[in-house]
């Protein structure tokens, strides 16, 4: 190309005691003599605008990449070829790393800026110290290898003064460009920032498998945390705010869905704040408490895969110059040789417990899904309620074998519905005899419970559900209870509330 002088325009020099003159100098004496910061602002001029492409291939075409810069050198290479027939875009990894999670986005950016790239101008032609512009031995450098054989080499220099831009050469050449900086910025990166780090990738959302089952084992909890999917859960009693999921472990107990997602489907596009190892080594594990992991969480999916959790010791970082503190945890992913740090307000598994995960609900089931409810209390007589029917307008309800008013059972069972929980009761144990007992199974057989109600002060009450101590409640629940059940038999208003 014909060689120019495109930088800066001459300066104005004042001569004292004359009137002011403006003397124009050559672009190439101005651009030698700056005092300024070796930064020469790019220059609208009229160049033909085919000496700006600096390279015409298209990202589909690139084989291979080798990167160089303050952080070190590494290679990158396509994974997966561009297939039109397939909708398949192309793809790169880092050598080496090709099997790990990638951040494809980052990384593609890589071949898709300078497979193709024009220059936003030409800042100096001939130019004899690279080191001014930062495209000396200290420039970050790129090699791009098509698959014609040819390669594109550059060095990338430091910020023109225009704050878009960064100078550019092509190795081997001497004419210096100005290339957008939102082109070049990534060449400056480490290997490992091209790493993803979602650990997991989430699906599509009609796509999402259903977890089966999540178990949270840990150093910390003498008993497993196990949350199982209800398939025919049924959420119509309880306004949504109950899980499709309950916790079969420590305690049976309804799930609140604000509060247990996270934990369930949490590890799909789980994200981690960094990497601290790659392909880790038996110390690297031993270090970081993952040899014999604090916990694990396992997540069973219905389309046959399972993903494991291991989580390991905690630490915590100080920045040095906020003074600020932040605690992370380590952890892996079974089948990925990576040591994440995850935030420890990110990786629930690590300090869940039931009491943040079950719902105040005692019991959800929907009313015309139950074939036998039976009550006990002391000092009552006890009341076995036997239902037919699926819904409201073919249900038939007889209590100790007389036929009752389905709407006034209906209204009865409402209040048992608002058996409220306030807290659980994990490591209590009963006392004595319950002095109250609610038994219930279900038409298809797939529930059938016995929650008992032991009074155990003047203000408490202890719930266990099917023999396992599971919750506490108002002792003044009872009360309520037995008054309900001596009102049944007449037209007074249930009572709803207690304190």
């Amino acid at each position: 190309m014909n060689k120019k002088i495109l930088g800066l325009a001459g300066g104005c020099v004042l001569i004292a005691g004359l009137s002011a003159a403006v003397v124009l100098v050559s672009r190439q004496q101005a651009a030698e003599e700056s005092s300024s910061e070796a930064e020469i602002s790019a220059a609208v001029t009229t160049v033909d605008p085919q000496d700006l492409v600096l390279s015409a291939q298209s990202a589909d075409n690139v084989a291979s990449i080798d990167v160089e810069n303050s952080t070190g050198s590494f290679v990158v290479v396509r994974t997966q070829k561009a297939d039109e027939a397939t909708d398949t875009s192309v793809a790169f990894g880092v050598k080496g790393w090709e099997e790990l999670p990638t951040n494809t986005a980052l990384i593609s950016t890589l071949a898709n800026n300078m497979a193709s790239l024009t220059a936003s101008s030409v800042v100096l032609e001939d130019c004899s110290d690279m080191d001014k512009y930062g495209l000396g031995s200290d420039a970050a450098k790129g090699t791009i290898h098509f698959d014609d054989g040819s390669s594109f080499a550059f060095r990338i220099g430091s910020s023109v003064s225009d704050g878009e831009n960064n100078y550019f050469a092509i190795e081997g050449d001497d004419t210096v460009y100005a290339v957008k900086t939102s082109l070049t910025a990534n060449y400056s990166n480490s290997a490992d920032s091209f790493l993803s780090l979602v650990m997991l990738n989430a699906p599509a959302e009609e796509e999402y498998p259903i977890v089966n089952y999540l178990t949270i084992n840990r150093e910390d909890m003498d008993y497993e945390i196990k949350l199982s999917y209800v398939q025919d859960a049924n959420n119509e009693n309880t306004g949504g705010t109950a899980s499709n999921h309950e916790m079969v472990s420590p305690i049976p107990a309804y799930l609140s869905v604000e509060r247990s997602t996270d934990v369930i489907t949490g590890m799909f596009g789980a994200s981690a704040a960094k990497i601290l190892k790659t392909y880790p080594e038996k110390k690297d594990l031993s270090e970081y408490g993952l040899d014999t992991p604090f916990g694990t969480a396992v997540m069973d999916c219905d389309d046959g895969n399972s993903y494991t959790l291991n989580i390991g010791d905690k630490f915590t970082e100080t920045d040095e110059d906020s003074g600020t503190s932040k605690s992370y945890y380590p952890v892996m992913l079974e089948g990925v040789d990576v040591i994440y740090a995850m935030a420890e307000d990110k990786c629930v598994w690590a300090s869940v417990t039931p009491t943040d995960l079950a719902s105040s609900l005692v019991l959800a089931t929907y009313v015309w899904d139950i074939d036998k409810l039976t009550l006990s209390a002391e000092g009552m007589e006890d009341m076995e309620f036997d239902i037919t029917g699926n819904d409201k307008t073919d249900a038939a309800v007889k209590l100790n074998g007389k036929s009752v008013d389905t709407e006034r059972y209906r209204k009865f069972y409402t209040f048992l519905l608002q058996t409220t929980a306030e807290g659980t009761a994990i490591d209590e144990k009963p006392v004595g005899e319950p002095e109250a007992v609610l038994y219930f199974h279900t038409k298809n057989g797939k529930k059938e419970q016995e929650i008992c109600f032991y009074r155990q002060d003047s203000y408490t009450c202890l719930i266990t559900i099917n023999g396992i101590s599971s919750f506490r409640c108002r002792s003044s629940f009872i009360d309520t209870l037995k008054e309900n059940m001596s009102i049944f038999n007449t037209d007074k208003d249930f009572i709803m509330s207690w304190s």
